[in-house]
């Protein structure tokens, strides 16, 4: 047994105190705080539930010996354990979040780059491209533009922010856009002619029938 020299803390044994009376206080100390009593912790210790009180010689272990401050400081020892248990449940917990929220930030980002990389393709392939209408052309060109300037600003947070073109690129882009609206005009005049050419048969096709 530890001795007063060698104890760490108040509910040690102490150096004066018998082996039978460091068991009795024990039975004390671990009793419930609102239970606890020098009776009840001799009906725990002697097996007798219906004892009135404890003998003199039990009481006087409980007060040569300050039972109810050793127990009051073990009572202090282990709510600072189970504070500091909670305390590290809690940042164990938040750790695992964060590596969940970086495992789910990393299989989005894979999945982004997937994605990605699958209607690139698509649209590389030619029968994707005999499908385009000009109108599509200049919507591709417009989300091609927004994604490059998001990429090359991160700091940019309004989605409408307007590209700082140089004159040459300026140019340029109007080059396309006017080949492009060329293009879908001369497909509407001769979708118009196509249409004004079969209704002449039709009328044709009439008069010979009458």
């Amino acid at each position: 047994m530890e001795r007063e020299s060698e104890r760490k803390e108040l509910w040690h044994q102490l150096d004066k105190e018998s082996d039978r009376a460091h068991e009795a206080f024990k039975t004390f100390m671990y009793l419930p705080p609102a239970q606890r009593s020098v009776v009840r912790a001799w009906r725990e210790w002697s097996a007798n539930s219906d004892a009135k009180r404890e003998p003199p010689y039990f009481a006087g272990w409980a007060r040569d010996f300050a039972w109810s401050d050793r127990a009051r400081a073990h009572d202090h020892h282990i709510e600072v354990i189970r504070e500091s248990g909670m305390e590290e449940a809690i940042r164990e917990e938040a750790a695992r979040q964060a590596r969940q929220v970086e495992q789910v930030r990393g299989r989005f980002n894979e999945l982004i780059a997937i994605t990605y990389e699958r209607a690139i393709e698509y649209m590389e392939d030619d029968s994707f491209v005999e499908q385009l209408r000009p109108a599509d052309v200049v919507q591709i060109l417009k989300l091609h533009l927004e994604t490059t300037l998001k990429l090359g600003n991160p700091t940019s947070e309004a989605p409408d922010s307007v590209v700082d073109w140089s004159e040459d690129e300026q140019r340029e882009l109007d080059r396309i856009l006017d080949e492009i609206d060329a293009e879908e005009a001369q497909e509407q005049s001769e979708g118009a002619s196509s249409n004004d050419s079969e209704g002449d048969h039709s009328e044709e096709n009439t008069e010979e029938a009458g």
